[in-house]
C-alpha cells in the first residue's frame, strides 16, 4: 500500500538521479521518492553521467560533497534541475553553504520535506 502518494505524480514519467557518497542518504532519498518518480541512485557523478546518456534525468539530487564544480555539473547534465543534499537544517543551515541559486535538501531527511522539495523543483 502506498500512503500519501499523489497518483498524478506516480503515473508521470519524471526521472530523478540521486548522487551522493553517503550510501544511506542516497538510498533513503531513493526509497522516499520511488513511489512517485522513477528514481535511481549512484555513488559517483561519473557513473550517473554514463547512465544519463541513455536515460537523461529531469532532476539531480547531489550530495554537497560532490558539488565542487557546479559548472561542470551543469555541463554534464544540461537538461536536469539540481537539488543539493546537505548536512544541517533549513533554519540554522549548519553547513553554512545553503545560499545561492541551487535549492537545498537538508538532513535529517524526512518524507514530507523530501517530497515537498522535489515537487517544488518540478513546479518551478
Amino acid at each position: 500500500m502506498q500512503i500519501g502518494v499523489d497518483c498524478n505524480l506516480a503515473v508521470g514519467n519524471r526521472r530523478i538521479f540521486v548522487v551522493a557518497e553517503d550510501e544511506i542518504a542516497r538510498m533513503a532519498v531513493q526509497f522516499m521518492l520511488h513511489d512517485e518518480y522513477e528514481t535511481h541512485e549512484f555513488g559517483s557523478l561519473d557513473v550517473a553521467a554514463e547512465k544519463a546518456r541513455d536515460w537523461p534525468p529531469d532532476l539531480m539530487i547531489v550530495g554537497a560533497e560532490l558539488l565542487a564544480d557546479d559548472e561542470a555539473l551543469t555541463t554534464r547534465f544540461p537538461q536536469a534541475r539540481l537539488l543539493k543534499l546537505m548536512e544541517g537544517d533549513a533554519a540554522g543551515d549548519a553547513a553554512g553553504d545553503g545560499g545561492g541559486e541551487i535549492a537545498c535538501l537538508y538532513k535529517p531527511l524526512r518524507l514530507e520535506s523530501v517530497r515537498s522539495a522535489v515537487a517544488n523543483e518540478f513546479k518551478a
